[in-house]
């Protein structure tokens, strides 16, 4: 095992890839790098991650913020949990720690949003304790080496159990990130470059000249798609959004008015009766502006956009605001408002 440690940390030395949070070893960029990293490719991370740290550099400087600021830094990159989770995580931080990241495995997993993978990878990348961190690369790569074709319950013992030897003999934070890029880079879901992979010599799915075969890819269930009807609310030079809740599905984000159209509902019907009820006035809806599509991981929305006015101008209440066309670069919103924005030219009216 110390020799496989020792070609897997070689390799790494030699290939591994030029990424802003390897320059240091702070484990606040670590950790900041591995949340955003969840659910996310490295190229979209990239500018986001850069754009934080400028702005917010410490532990301190995001605990101190105000989340609708920081959703807004984190406008586009999605899973918006992680960006709320992060924040209290800091205050937390602060509150119980005196702003110093915990270097505990245990501690630092109790704090917000942390899991056993961030935890495993801020571990050992920043302070270089054995734990391992299991995605799915390494657990593909793991799976290929071992020879393993069904990630059942046991199965995924025995990966973990083969990384922590791994981790034990070598330097924990490299090899994790070593197999890291060898499943992004030379070892993928359905291509391979066996030649120039350190486990090329013990691999049992190149043995069997067979590494697309492990291990077994379930395919993926078809996700259900939803429809929605929402409206642009004019007053003069403005538009009427509203926040959303702070849990759930895009939480703390700003949005467009909208409805859940179900089979045999019509969408201004509806429009006029939902908006109508919740403003407590006359809603008149206008002509249909235009469509958008979004996916989402677990399901597919179809909007509907219409123009739309107000009888009498409701009291506002809290999480809603009339704004200016020109103001609304600085509300955070999710990418589907911005794709129902773009259907008309909200700069102009």
């Amino acid at each position: 095992m110390y020799n496989t440690s020792n070609n897997i940390s070689k390799w790494y030395s030699l290939n591994k890839r030029d990424l802003p949070w390897r320059e240091s070893r702070d484990p606040y960029k670590i950790w900041l790098s591995e949340v955003m990293l969840q659910q996310t490719q490295v190229e979209t991370v990239i500018p986001y991650y850069e754009r934080w740290l400028n702005k917010y550099p410490t532990v301190n400087s995001v605990a101190s913020e105000k989340i609708d600021k920081l959703l807004k830094i984190w406008e586009g990159l999605g899973y918006y949990s992680r960006c709320r989770n992060f924040h209290e995580a800091t205050k937390e931080i602060i509150k119980s720690h005196n702003g110093v990241i915990p270097n505990q495995f245990g501690v630092f997993k109790s704090l917000k949003g942390v899991g056993n993978y961030i935890a495993g990878a801020v571990m050992s990348i920043a302070f270089n304790q054995p734990y391992v961190a299991i995605d799915g690369n390494q657990q593909r790569v793991i799976a290929r080496v071992l020879g393993i074709k069904n990630l059942t319950q046991r199965n995924r013992k025995r990966l973990s159990l083969y990384l922590s030897q791994l981790v034990n003999y070598g330097n924990s934070g490299d090899i994790n990130q070593a197999l890291m890029d060898l499943g992004s880079s030379i070892c993928k879901p359905r291509k391979v470059d066996c030649t120039h992979c350190p486990f090329r010599l013990t691999c049992k799915a190149h043995k069997f000249n067979d590494p697309l075969g492990y291990p077994i890819i379930i395919a993926k269930q078809k996700i259900p798609t939803k429809r929605f009807a929402a409206m642009l609310i004019r007053h003069k030079d403005n538009i009427f959004i509203n926040k959303r809740a702070e849990s759930g599905l895009l939480g703390g984000l700003w949005e467009l008015p909208n409805v859940e159209i179900h089979n045999g509902s019509k969408s201004k019907t509806l429009l006029k009766e939902k908006l109508g009820c919740r403003f407590g006035c006359e809603v008149k809806v206008g002509p249909k502006l235009g469509a958008i599509s979004h996916a989402f991981t677990h399901f597919k929305m179809n909007i509907d956009l219409f123009d739309g006015q107000l009888k009498n101008n409701p009291k506002l209440k809290t999480g809603e605001k009339w704004v200016a066309f020109s103001d609304i670069d600085q509300y955070a919103f999710s990418k589907a408002n911005h794709k129902l924005f773009e259907l008309v030219d909200v700069s102009n009216g």
